[in-house]
């Protein structure tokens, strides 16, 4: 705007334009509004659209239940991406504490049947997968795991005990 303050010239172009622009508004120069037709001439009827017996169809039961998703169809926002991983595989395996005894030297070692092996062994010795033994009695076996799970196996009894599959 500073620059049409300035500038005498443009000032001036500015008011022809505006005014030429004013005179052909006043004296219609430039057309009219265009010759429309009517939409209804006097006394035509009304179109039915869409016809009736059409639209009843597009309500009906039939087309109702075409319209029904079936559980064939693929769910597109449904996936299995983010599922967790299932369980380990895990096997089960009998044990039996069949006695103990003590050697010369004061170490406790007990009897174990596996399925149809015999172990000897002593505190700290793993038995099967990740169960080591944690205490040897006169009475019971005590076995844990690395996770701390304790696992007591009575005198002449079998204990079945699910240990990972490997």
């Amino acid at each position: 705007m500073r620059f049409l303050e300035r500038n005498l010239w443009s000032s001036l172009l500015v008011l022809a334009v505006l005014a030429a622009t004013l005179l052909a508004v006043a004296l219609r120069l430039g057309g009219g509004m265009p010759a429309l037709k009517p939409y209804l001439r006097e006394g035509e009827p009304l179109r039915d659209w869409p016809l009736p017996d059409r639209l009843a169809g597009w309500f009906s039961t039939n087309a109702l239940l075409a319209a029904l998703p079936t559980n064939a169809n693929v769910n597109p926002f449904f996936t299995l991406h983010f599922q967790p991983p299932g369980p380990p595989p895990t096997r089960r395996v009998e044990l039996l504490y069949m006695g103990n005894y003590t050697s010369s030297r004061s170490n406790v070692f007990a009897y174990l049947q596996l399925g149809d092996k015999l172990l000897v062994l002593t505190n700290g010795a793993v038995v099967v997968a990740d169960h080591a033994i944690q205490q040897i009695t006169l009475k019971e076996v005590v076995l844990t795991n690395a996770a701390g799970v304790t696992n007591v196996l009575p005198f002449n009894v079998k204990k079945p005990l699910e240990v990972p599959a490997r």
